[in-house]
């Protein structure tokens, strides 16, 4: 019992200090290549819906994924959800990907922009629920860099063919 009521304090206090995450619209900026982040708590017995803006500077390549970071303790559900689910839109409110959580999605060629990731749930956790997300960014090459590529890789043929040459 004494190890329940010290696991019920330890999530009453994740809860309480990240309530600075309990917004339903968190603002993440411009994101840049690299792996980018965003977590949650939710309170009990509670559906709702979180919402994370982000931008694009450049055309981008992102694989979106999120994780319920469930607790349980003497077989009490301390912090968990029964469902969870992200979805990816773009400023039109087009919906573009989504995934349950555990899962992830990669979408390809994401034009420079403005965009947000929907993530919705139930928690069903006696102190609610917290969950991570990322969201990795790598950004595509232009096409003057693929010509660039092109151009060095043919300099080099001919390098090494007159080499070859000039040792026969």
């Amino acid at each position: 019992m004494n190890i329940l009521k010290t696991a019920l304090g330890t999530a009453t206090l994740i809860v309480a200090s990240s309530s600075a995450y309990a917004a339903d619209v968190v603002d993440l900026g411009e994101l840049h290549a690299g792996i980018n982040t965003y977590t949650n708590t939710v309170a009990a017995d509670s559906t709702f819906t979180n919402t994370f803006n982000f931008s694009l500077a450049d055309v981008s390549t992102g694989t979106f994924s999120l994780s319920d970071l469930p607790l349980t303790n003497a077989g009490v559900n301390v912090l968990g959800f029964s469902d969870l689910s992200f979805n990816l839109y773009n400023s039109s409110d087009t919906w573009l990907a989504g995934s349950v959580a555990g899962g992830e999605f990669t979408f390809a060629n994401l034009e420079a922009g403005n965009y947000y990731i929907n993530v919705e749930g139930t928690t069903n956790g006696v102190a609610g629920g917290v969950y991570s997300g990322a969201i990795s960014i790598q950004a595509v090459p232009e096409p003057g860099s693929y010509a660039l590529l092109g151009l060095g890789l043919a300099l080099v043929g001919v390098v090494a063919s007159r080499r070859s040459k000039n040792l026969s």
